[in-house]
């Protein structure tokens, strides 16, 4: 696994009615880191292999980037609910764009326990009773997407994050996409982040963050 470099990005609160009056940025919370690598790098997935094995008069890149959630402090106070990372690939000419062709993951899962009811089951025989309990989250187990990627082929990936039962929204989340370039042209990359906290007083705020370098892109290629 490629090592990745992260950073501290501030989340901006969007104002809204009745929102607290000295809601300042939201910092320590998130973090993020990106690199870019060959198309064929060692760890891509198999099918990303075959897909270029198929291509080989286009030219990609795989752009990897690392979400890390951080949990609530005493001076920094939510939990992350759901998350969202969105990419927006271009060049500098609007009408050539370069294409996310694949991405990864489509969708990353976890299990999850059922909703037992909680219900007992007694037979009595006489005087003797003889009862069975059948405790809370006993029931059958599911998988739940915790991670969940959206727009394959399109030159706007987006990635959703969310908490599940037993699974808070908390530590390092990696995705990728295998980017076409956009032949002779500068290939740059615009990436943003929205993101909803619960807090214990506030309720549900949202935050948004620009989380890309100083110079406000990643330059693909070019």
């Amino acid at each position: 696994m490629t090592e990745v470099r992260l950073h501290d990005v501030d989340l901006i609160p969007e104002r809204t009615l009745g929102s607290p009056a000295d809601d300042g940025p939201l910092r320590g919370r998130l973090t993020f880191g990106w690199d870019l690598l060959p198309a064929g790098h060692e760890g891509v997935p198999e099918d990303w292999l075959s897909y270029l094995r198929a291509t080989p008069d286009r030219e990609f890149r795989q752009l990897l980037m690392v979400c890390s959630f951080r949990p609530e402090t005493p001076a920094s106070r939510g939990e992350f609910r759901h998350a969202s990372l969105g990419v927006a690939l271009s060049t500098p000419e609007p009408e050539a764009r370069p294409i996310a062709r694949l991405i990864d993951p489509g969708e990353r899962t976890r299990p999850v326990a059922g909703s037992g009811t909680g219900v007992s089951f007694a037979v009595t025989a006489g005087v003797l009773e003889v009862g069975m309990e059948k405790p809370p989250g006993t029931g059958p187990g599911r998988e739940e997407w915790i991670v969940r990627g959206h727009g394959a082929s399109q030159p706007n990936p987006q990635w959703e994050f969310r908490r599940v039962k037993r699974f808070p929204l908390v530590g390092d989340h990696h995705v990728a996409a295998l980017v076409e370039l956009v032949p002779g042209r500068v290939n740059t990359a615009e990436v943003l982040v929205a993101a909803e906290l619960e807090h214990r007083s506030w309720g549900v705020r949202r935050y948004r963050a620009r989380v890309a370098p100083p110079s406000h892109a990643i330059v693909l290629s070019g």
